[in-house]
């Protein structure tokens, strides 16, 4: 490195934010990083009663990717519905 350049140290801290909003049943929004876009976000009792498919084929599909998906830092998952209509 020559004597003239300089080294600059850059520290990101990301946040998650869910707005929930309670109607009939609660609904999330939240940021899916696969589609780069907000998206409402389900449970997985939720998608299981969109989509139809037993559980474990979602977590499948969640697995290989086909599915977006976010887990929070409680540790719980949360589904991006377009993603999952889109399947």
């Amino acid at each position: 490195m020559s004597p003239k350049a300089k080294k600059y140290l850059i520290t990101t801290r990301t946040h998650e934010i869910f707005i929930m909003r309670y109607e009939r049943q609660p609904t999330i929004y939240g940021f899916c990083p696969e589609c780069q876009k907000e998206v409402v976000l389900l449970t997985s009792d939720s998608a299981v009663t969109h989509s139809g498919k037993r559980a474990r084929e979602l977590f499948g599909l969640i697995e290989s990717g086909a599915i977006h998906a976010i887990e929070t830092a409680s540790g719980h998952l949360l589904i991006c519905r377009d993603s999952l209509l889109a399947k």
